[in-house]
Protein backbone atom coordinates (compact mmCIF):
# COMPACT_ATOMS: atom_id res chain seq x y z
CA UNK A 1 0.00 0.00 0.00
CA UNK A 2 1.51 3.20 -0.99
CA UNK A 3 -0.87 5.44 1.83
CA UNK A 4 -3.37 6.19 -0.74
CA UNK A 5 -6.97 4.31 -1.22
CA UNK A 6 -9.87 5.65 -3.08
CA UNK A 7 -12.73 3.98 -2.18
CA UNK A 8 -16.01 3.78 -4.65
CA UNK A 9 -19.09 4.00 -2.74
CA UNK A 10 -21.75 2.92 -4.96
CA UNK A 11 -25.35 3.51 -3.12
CA UNK A 12 -27.58 1.82 -6.37
CA UNK A 13 -29.38 5.32 -6.07
CA UNK A 14 -31.26 4.35 -3.07
CA UNK A 15 -32.84 7.67 -0.98
CA UNK A 16 -31.14 9.70 1.26
CA UNK A 17 -32.05 6.97 4.08
CA UNK A 18 -31.45 3.85 2.87
CA UNK A 19 -28.23 5.02 0.85
CA UNK A 20 -26.78 6.82 4.36
CA UNK A 21 -27.76 2.64 5.83
CA UNK A 22 -25.88 1.02 3.16
CA UNK A 23 -22.91 3.49 3.02
CA UNK A 24 -22.52 3.07 7.40
CA UNK A 25 -22.97 -0.94 6.63
CA UNK A 26 -20.79 -1.85 3.90
CA UNK A 27 -18.57 1.48 3.07
CA UNK A 28 -17.37 2.68 6.06
CA UNK A 29 -16.34 -0.28 7.61
CA UNK A 30 -13.97 -1.13 4.65
CA UNK A 31 -12.71 2.82 4.95
CA UNK A 32 -11.96 1.74 8.47
CA UNK A 33 -10.09 -1.19 7.83
CA UNK A 34 -7.67 0.88 5.81
CA UNK A 35 -6.96 3.19 8.22
CA UNK A 36 -6.12 0.47 10.54
CA UNK A 37 -3.50 -0.91 8.38
CA UNK A 38 -1.58 2.61 8.16
CA UNK A 39 -3.50 4.19 5.12
CA UNK A 40 -2.76 7.75 5.04
CA UNK A 41 -5.33 9.48 2.74
CA UNK A 42 -8.60 8.13 1.76
CA UNK A 43 -10.70 9.51 -1.02
CA UNK A 44 -14.48 8.79 -0.76
CA UNK A 45 -15.74 8.25 -4.45
CA UNK A 46 -19.74 9.04 -4.50
CA UNK A 47 -21.87 8.35 -6.97
CA UNK A 48 -23.86 11.53 -8.53
CA UNK A 49 -26.64 12.56 -6.50
CA UNK A 50 -28.82 16.03 -6.22
CA UNK A 51 -27.40 18.52 -3.61
CA UNK A 52 -29.63 17.13 -0.54
CA UNK A 53 -28.14 13.36 -0.36
CA UNK A 54 -25.22 15.48 0.09
CA UNK A 55 -25.45 16.41 3.45
CA UNK A 56 -25.42 13.40 4.43
CA UNK A 57 -22.28 12.45 2.73
CA UNK A 58 -20.98 15.22 3.74
CA UNK A 59 -21.28 14.91 7.84
CA UNK A 60 -20.28 11.11 7.27
CA UNK A 61 -17.04 12.23 5.24
CA UNK A 62 -16.10 14.77 8.16
CA UNK A 63 -16.77 12.78 11.19
CA UNK A 64 -14.56 9.73 9.88
CA UNK A 65 -11.80 12.41 9.24
CA UNK A 66 -12.35 13.55 12.42
CA UNK A 67 -11.53 10.00 14.08
CA UNK A 68 -8.84 9.26 11.37
CA UNK A 69 -6.42 11.97 12.52
CA UNK A 70 -3.68 12.25 11.35
CA UNK A 71 -5.04 10.10 8.32
CA UNK A 72 -7.22 12.36 6.23
CA UNK A 73 -10.45 11.48 4.52
CA UNK A 74 -12.13 12.99 1.96
CA UNK A 75 -14.99 12.63 -0.76
CA UNK A 76 -15.72 13.63 -4.33
CA UNK A 77 -18.79 12.78 -6.14
CA UNK A 78 -19.34 13.96 -9.60
CA UNK A 79 -21.12 17.77 -9.88
CA UNK A 80 -23.63 16.10 -12.36
CA UNK A 81 -25.58 12.87 -13.87
CA UNK A 82 -22.95 12.68 -16.57
CA UNK A 83 -19.68 12.55 -14.63
CA UNK A 84 -16.57 14.10 -15.74
CA UNK A 85 -13.86 11.50 -15.44
CA UNK A 86 -11.16 13.44 -15.89
CA UNK A 87 -12.14 15.73 -13.42
CA UNK A 88 -13.10 13.02 -10.78
CA UNK A 89 -9.50 12.02 -11.51
CA UNK A 90 -8.21 15.76 -11.00
CA UNK A 91 -9.87 16.22 -7.84
CA UNK A 92 -8.78 12.74 -6.34
CA UNK A 93 -4.96 13.68 -7.02
CA UNK A 94 -5.72 17.36 -5.47
CA UNK A 95 -6.89 15.79 -2.60
CA UNK A 96 -3.94 12.92 -2.16
CA UNK A 97 -1.38 15.38 -2.94
CA UNK A 98 -2.49 18.30 -0.51
CA UNK A 99 -1.63 17.32 3.59
CA UNK A 100 -4.16 20.22 4.47
CA UNK A 101 -7.13 18.75 3.40
CA UNK A 102 -9.66 16.93 5.07
CA UNK A 103 -13.04 15.98 6.00
CA UNK A 104 -13.99 17.84 2.67
CA UNK A 105 -16.53 16.52 0.38
CA UNK A 106 -15.64 18.44 -3.33
CA UNK A 107 -17.96 18.25 -6.44
CA UNK A 108 -16.04 17.58 -9.50
CA UNK A 109 -16.68 18.35 -13.03
CA UNK A 110 -19.66 21.20 -13.78
CA UNK A 111 -23.09 21.16 -12.74
CA UNK A 112 -26.70 20.52 -15.43
CA UNK A 113 -27.78 23.48 -16.82
CA UNK A 114 -31.02 24.49 -15.51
Amino acid sequence: MDGKAVLQVELGGADPLAAAAVFHQHHLPRAVELLGRGCRSIVLQFEYAPEKPHRWRKEAVAALARAAVPARVNGVAPASATPDDDAIASTIAFLHANEGVTGQLLLAGTGDPL
